[in-house]
């Protein structure tokens, strides 16, 4: 695999991380209006792309799959944020890190061979992730409905990445991304409407992080990992954010001063590991 590969999965990662931050800053907006003008920014920037560089149309046999694609993709961030909020952060964040866990067992149902090294490379970052987090399983807050949301919340990213990996085959990326941010950003709209919650409960200082969030986490963060789809297996680049938890207490290192937990430096290593065994193994010929 190219080294250009690794650095576009390297740029996302960092990208995907910076949400933790951001998430200092507008600890006051609701979860799903959050979520929501996170993926409706990420996709309208896609759009404007696609005026200046006019995209190809979507192949009729991909138009249901897209459709499937946003709406597991909306479920994933209404899921993961109402989660984070009614249980520990370290057991959400592992919970809906069960990405690739899901991808590799719904490739094996479906009769695809799943080798034995990328199983093994999932288990390493899992210990990894379990040993950086361990302490902060305790925290207040935990409780069964938490988890629960979070579980699911990791089974739909892993039914979007299945979907990305059939899209990617021939269908553009940008074509790709605008349509299935739009798309999770309406289902994250109806759970909201739904819940109750104003997709306009923000101030005017809140929308400069929400523009943050649709151009790094989505369009740097997401959709470069939707690029790397076409070369990769869905349970390898589901496994890509088992790294968000070690590069965001790094970002918070430099940014606001915070230590860095002894566990975290100590487990690191076990998740890269891991996420490199997982990549290495995974190439689609």
């Amino acid at each position: 695999m190219s080294k250009r590969i690794y650095l576009i999965l390297a740029l996302a990662l960092v990208s995907v991380s910076s949400t933790a931050v951001v998430i200092r800053y507008v600890e006051l907006v609701p979860a799903l209006t959050l979520a929501f003008w996170r993926m409706l920014s990420a996709s309208l920037f896609l759009w404007c792309y696609s005026i200046k560089k006019p995209q190809s149309l979507i192949p009729l046999n991909n138009k249901y799959k897209i459709l499937f694609a946003g709406f597991f993709l909306g479920m994933h961030f209404a899921l993961f944020f109402v989660g984070v909020r009614s249980t520990s952060v370290a057991s959400a964040t592992l919970l809906a890190n069960t990405g690739p866990v899901f991808t590799s067992l719904i490739s094996r149902f479906s009769g695809q061979r799943v080798p034995r090294s990328v199983v093994l490379g999932l288990l390493i970052s899992i210990f990894g992730i379990i040993f950086v987090q361990w302490s902060d399983f305790s925290a207040e807050g935990n409780n069964s409905w938490g988890n629960v949301f979070s579980l699911l919340s990791g089974f739909c990213i892993a039914m979007t990445y299945m979907f990305a990996s059939e899209i990617r085959k021939d269908t553009e990326n940008i074509l790709y991304g605008r349509s299935v941010f739009f798309i999770a950003a309406v289902t994250i709209c109806v759970i909201a409407i739904l819940s109750g919650v104003s997709i306009f409960s923000f101030s005017e200082n809140d929308i400069v992080w929400f523009i943050f969030l649709g151009i790094v986490p989505s369009i740097l963060g997401h959709n470069m990992l939707n690029y790397c789809i076409k070369y990769l297996s869905p349970t390898a680049v589901a496994s890509i954010p088992l790294g968000e938890p070690i590069i965001a207490s790094a970002l918070c290192y430099f940014l606001f001063f915070e230590t860095v937990p002894i566990s975290a430096l100590l487990g690191a290593p076990f998740v890269f590991c891991g996420i490199l065994i997982t990549i290495k193994n995974s190439v689609v010929n």
